[in-house]
């Protein structure tokens, strides 16, 4: 019955998330609309992105949850783990994107005279948002999701410590891919150049300072989450159920 009940609740949730990442491919298309052009395209991609890491969570915990050996279940953990540390960086990474609405990269034509650059600045802001809204939160519950998966096959320690080194090498991660321009990919196709970029970037001052920001930020997110799960809601009903079981 529990696991029904997981099963349905994931299913639910990944509706909204799928509602709310068409949403933010309707602002898009809004501004391309508005614009007639296609900038901004890269957020569509991203977005995508972000969606792996949780997709990798949900279906690695679907498939662990099936097998019934422990041992089994310890070595297919490995590599479900290993994506979804791979694939984690790209849920936050949209942050980043804002340098382009900052820098005004694509407000260069105004469409039409009646649309301040102001009032498109706004859009950008808003849309740009979204976008990294939905794209870090879907981060975040994959977390949720693959803590509580890896603790039932290897024990709460390990999953804590695979959570902490995600929020740890998170912003490196995102470092790289913004200023090295390197992606997941490039960790399984170029791993020497994934390698020389990282110890290149590891002594550089600003790279370490843009990770531990991260990191900080991550962390806090993480911990709201976890905080608002446990409560159980505005009402407090789960912590009511909890402390009277």
């Amino acid at each position: 019955m529990g696991a029904q009940k997981r099963g349905s609740d994931l299913l639910t949730l990944t509706a909204v998330l799928g509602l709310a990442a068409a949403g933010c491919v309707l602002l898009y298309a809004l501004r391309v609309a508005i614009s007639g052009r296609i900038w901004y395209l890269y957020l569509v991609l991203n977005l995508a992105l972000a969606a792996v890491p949780y997709l990798v969570a949900v279906v690695g915990g679907s498939i662990l949850q099936r097998l019934t050996r422990r041992r089994a279940r310890a070595l297919i953990a490995l590599p479900i783990a290993a994506i979804w540390f791979l694939f984690y960086p790209n849920a936050p990474y949209i942050f980043t994107d804002f340098i382009h609405v900052v820098e005004r990269t694509y407000l260069r034509a105004v469409p039409d005279d009646s649309l301040r650059v102001n009032a498109l600045l706004w859009y950008d802001l808003l849309m740009t948002a979204a976008f990294a809204f939905i794209g870090h939160f879907m981060g975040l519950v994959s977390m949720w999701l693959i803590q509580d998966s890896m603790r039932r096959v290897w024990g709460r320690a390990a999953a804590n410590c695979l959570l902490l080194a995600a929020c740890l090498l998170a912003g490196f991660g995102i470092y790289l891919g913004r200023f090295s321009r390197l992606n997941s990919w490039d960790a399984l196709l170029h791993p020497l150049r994934v390698l020389s970029e990282a110890g290149e970037a590891a002594t550089d001052l600003k790279a370490l300072l843009f990770s531990l920001a991260f990191m900080f930020f991550i962390l806090l997110s993480y911990a709201a989450l976890v905080v608002f799960k446990r409560v159980g809601g505005p009402d407090g009903a789960r912590g009511k159920s909890g402390s009277e079981a």
